[in-house]
């Protein structure tokens, strides 16, 4: 079944321009639009979305959200548009909300039970002083909104702790401390996941002494296999918050497998990107999965249309 696919898009422009090839090499119509570009109008009788002043409300019959953390709640508005006029969208809007609130991330992992390095918060810089308790020392303090290593740090002393807590308050930012897992640094696993399954995974490694092993930052990677527990702790990661394609990022500590994050809009290009490291065509897959759920959407969405005209009927 070809489908016309829209991939909205912020500032991944290699992994989406690698989107947008496999879905037309699977038969499929794709268009690559910006989301800055798209405009809204929102109507009782008629939800209206124009890419710049061409209407697309009717345009497309699935859309996969790439949206960049800076353009996340603007981007989200829009796919409630697409959800709106009855367009199938690929992740729901309140499983991206909880891919970027790392701390209620966190909070749906604890109520299932998975494992993560402690993680504290405190509304006054003051409040880690009682909470360091929890984590001990060293301890990584991260930004939030942290994506690739940025805003991520590492305090060794209460007095650096404080400083960078009194810091990040200054500016209105929101922090979480968590315990510094001192075997696993300067190492972590990328698995990625789309629908049920990881269908990659590599290891990462920092290549300069720096405890963060993004690849953003210069790390280096290779491909690697996860245990059974890894693998049901990440998919069990993903169905916590509802995402169907994510990065799951996790490091192998002395007491097992510990969750960090969960990217819910993540790289997968570039020579030390997870489809260059494993060989696997990590585009080709989202396109597949993405496709095969939009016929019992739009199936569902009939039968509950038919339902309704004949309760008008009668």
């Amino acid at each position: 079944m070809a489908v016309n696919i829209c991939i909205l898009s912020t500032d991944q422009a290699v992994d989406d321009r690698r989107l947008l090839d496999a879905a037309r090499q699977r038969g499929h119509s794709a268009s690559l639009l910006n989301m800055r570009d798209i405009n809204l109008a929102l109507s009782t009788h008629q939800p209206t979305m124009y890419a710049g002043d061409v209407d697309i409300t009717e345009d497309f019959d699935v859309v996969i959200p790439r949206l960049n953390v800076g353009c996340s709640d603007y981007g989200i508005n829009v796919l409630q548009q697409f959800i709106c006029s009855q367009t199938y969208v690929s992740e729901t809007p309140d499983s991206l909300r909880l891919g970027r609130d790392k701390l209620k991330c966190l909070q749906y992992l604890l109520a299932q039970g998975l494992p993560f390095p402690t993680t504290c918060i405190a509304f006054q810089p003051e409040g880690f002083s009682s909470l360091a308790q929890h984590t001990g020392f060293p301890v990584v303090v991260k930004l939030i909104d942290s994506t690739e290593g940025v805003g991520v740090f590492v305090a060794h002393t209460e007095k650096e702790l404080d400083n960078l807590a009194r810091t990040f308050a200054r500016f209105g930012a929101s922090y979480v401390i968590q315990s510094f897992i001192q075997e696993a640094s300067g190492v972590d696993v990328r698995a990625f996941v789309v629908g049920n399954q990881v269908i990659a995974a590599m290891e990462r490694h920092a290549t300069d002494g720096d405890f963060r092993a993004n690849v953003s930052l210069g790390a280096t990677a290779k491909p690697c296999e996860l245990t059974a527990q890894e693998e049901r702790i990440v998919l069990a990661s993903t169905q916590a918050i509802g995402i169907n394609i994510a990065g799951v990022d996790l490091i192998r500590s002395q007491n097992g497998p510990l969750l960090l994050e969960i990217n819910v809009s993540p790289d997968f290009t570039g020579k030390q990107g997870i489809e260059q490291v494993t060989g696997v065509d990590i585009a080709g897959a989202i396109i597949d999965f993405t496709v095969q759920q939009t016929q019992p959407y739009y199936a569902n969405h009939r039968l509950l249309q038919l339902c309704s005209d004949i309760q008008k009927e009668y």
